[in-house]
């Protein structure tokens, strides 16, 4: 299943306040929408050039995609901090 929302909290100071910001990710697929309609046909012919299973190639790039549920991601710096949840 993909990804549908994540949440990015950010602190501005080392003993700041930190923002919780829940984010819909579905505006992000809007978002992304023109460049996946490039670059799965794309995928396809190069797929094709170099003798791989255009079918699999896409399977596998969609089970990538999937697998970012519950991926997190985390900077930190002396003066600030990023954290990424995707759920």
């Amino acid at each position: 299943m993909i990804p549908m929302a994540g949440i990015l909290a950010l602190r501005t100071q080392p003993q700041g306040r930190v923002w919780w910001i829940p984010l819909p990710l579905f505006l992000l697929w809007l978002i992304l929408l023109p460049t996946l309609i490039v670059v799965v046909p794309a995928i396809f012919v190069v797929s094709l050039i170099v003798d791989i299973d255009p079918y699999r190639a896409l399977s596998t790039s969609w089970q990538l995609l999937a697998g970012l549920r519950g991926l997190r991601v985390q900077v930190e710096e002396k003066d600030a901090s990023l954290l990424i949840t995707l759920i």
